[in-house]
């Protein structure tokens, strides 16, 4: 009997409070997205990556470089020479370092070497080459 009176009384409690959700909509139709400028300085961003390459090749221990420049942000794929793995917070650093060097609107980087990735901003570079 309290069994099924404690049953009743957890049922009811449930039925009266009753479900509530709130919807959560989000409205994206005021939202207006506007492509960086082409030029940032003289230089177009395919001009700015290259001087970064430029910089990049002569840091030791880097085989190749895929760097592409989106306003602010420099994002750079890293290969690295054999037996160089251990060295690359060193040379991510470096990289870093002459990103900024070679230019004065880089506030950010993304640098990888994670092969996967670094494949894939090859593919991104190529693809903006065109």
């Amino acid at each position: 009997m309290w069994k099924k009176l404690m049953s009743t009384l957890v049922l009811s409690i449930l039925v009266l409070s009753g479900c509530s959700a709130t919807v959560t909509e989000n409205n994206l139709s005021g939202v207006h997205f506007v492509k960086a400028d082409e030029k940032m300085g003289e230089k177009t961003f395919e001009e700015r990556a290259q001087s970064i390459k430029t910089l990049l090749y002569q840091i030791k221990g880097i085989s190749g470089s895929a760097v592409i420049v989106e306003g602010h942000t420099a994002i750079i794929g890293l290969r690295l020479d054999d037996g160089m793995e251990n060295d690359a917070t060193r040379i991510s650093r470096e990289a870093d370092n002459a990103a900024r060097q070679a230019d004065q609107y880089i506030n950010s980087t993304s640098i990888t070497t994670n092969i996967k990735i670094v494949s894939l901003i090859e593919e991104m570079e190529h693809k903006r080459a065109r």
